[in-house]
């Protein structure tokens, strides 16, 4: 089912394509007024967040161009909370599939939809402060070299929004690859799952990768900051909502998973850079060491002796609609 504000949708990544990169507007000289703005939020199974949701993003002082709400295949159907918000913006798409695609599927599906020279993909659950699409797009209009742009997030563990202490506006993005990504603690990211980027990036580096289930959004920022600069914007403009995506106890198709994408990255990066890949592999291989380790005196103190079993397992894949 879908509803739209007008009838003529743009072909998915067609016509006029205005931030190729190394063709973005000067630095110093807004083009909000030009530039389009596609807003994805994706949804599963929590309508009433939705809600919440849709309200804030419609609140925007910086109203999106378009709007895809992609629902994948929930049990509760969400029909009836997105249509009360059709007429709320300038185009207005909502779908559901007729079968689960997981996030990563969910998430490429909607995004090669996109219209919009910036495309800001968004979790259904979290709430956006009216100001996070303005001060977005004036990030990536102010900075010609950033491929995305992202910012703190209020109700998040409080050691990665530590991590962001010192994040500059603009960082080069190999660096901040380096820094705050490559073989990070735990295999976590700083990022939230949330960020604008330019279609023309996404274009080139797309889909998320669906091996990663829940984490492909970790592989795609260090993806896009292997081949541009990264913009943060040093402000908690997203309320993240813990329920749904915080994961509590051992997930050990996550930790698979996120072993195995820092593993291609350390080789990609190595790649890219130039840099020797032993110590790269080395750090790698001791980080995720500690993070089998640690999960694994989790379980025995809680007495979970099943789930041991989980550690060498790798086959299994990460969940595919699960929230971090």
């Amino acid at each position: 089912m879908r509803f739209a504000a007008f009838s003529t949708p743009a072909a998915p990544f067609s016509g006029r394509d205005g931030a190729k990169l190394g063709q973005f507007p000067r630095a110093g000289k807004s083009h909000s007024a030009m530039t389009r703005i596609s807003v994805c939020p994706t949804h599963y199974d929590r309508p009433e967040k939705l809600r919440a949701t849709l309200r804030s993003l419609a609140a925007q002082t910086r109203p999106p161009d378009e709007v895809f709400v992609w629902d994948d295949c929930s049990p509760g159907d969400p029909t009836n909370v997105a249509q009360a918000f059709r007429f709320h913006f300038k185009r207005f798409v909502y779908h559901r599939n007729e079968r689960n695609l997981g996030m990563p599927g969910n998430l490429n599906a909607v995004l090669a939809l996109a219209g919009g020279d910036y495309v800001a993909n968004l979790h259904d659950a979290d709430i956006y402060d009216a100001t996070l699409l303005e001060k977005w797009a004036r990030a990536l209009d102010a900075h010609p070299t950033a491929g995305f742009v992202f910012c703190r997030v209020s109700g998040r563990n409080k050691s990665q929004d530590g991590r962001l202490q010192g994040c500059a506006p603009l960082t080069a993005g190999r660096e901040f690859n380096r820094r705050y990504l490559l073989n990070a603690w735990r295999g976590s990211s700083p990022v939230w799952g949330t960020v604008m980027a330019r279609r023309s990036l996404y274009r080139r580096l797309l889909p998320f990768d669906p091996r990663f289930g829940c984490v492909a959004d970790v592989d795609m920022w260090m993806r896009l900051s292997l081949e541009s600069d990264v913009a943060f914007v040093d402000e908690a403009l997203i309320e993240a909502d813990v329920d749904s995506h915080f994961v509590r106890g051992v997930n050990w198709p996550m930790v698979h998973a996120l072993r195995r994408l820092h593993g291609e990255n350390v080789t990609r990066f190595s790649a890219a850079t130039g840099r020797a890949r032993l110590p790269l592999r080395l750090r790698h291989a001791l980080n995720f060491a500690w993070l089998y380790a640690l999960c694994l005196a989790s379980l025995f103190r809680r007495g979970r002796w099943s789930e041991f079993s989980g550690a060498w397992n790798a086959s299994m894949g990460a969940g595919k609609n699960d929230r971090r």
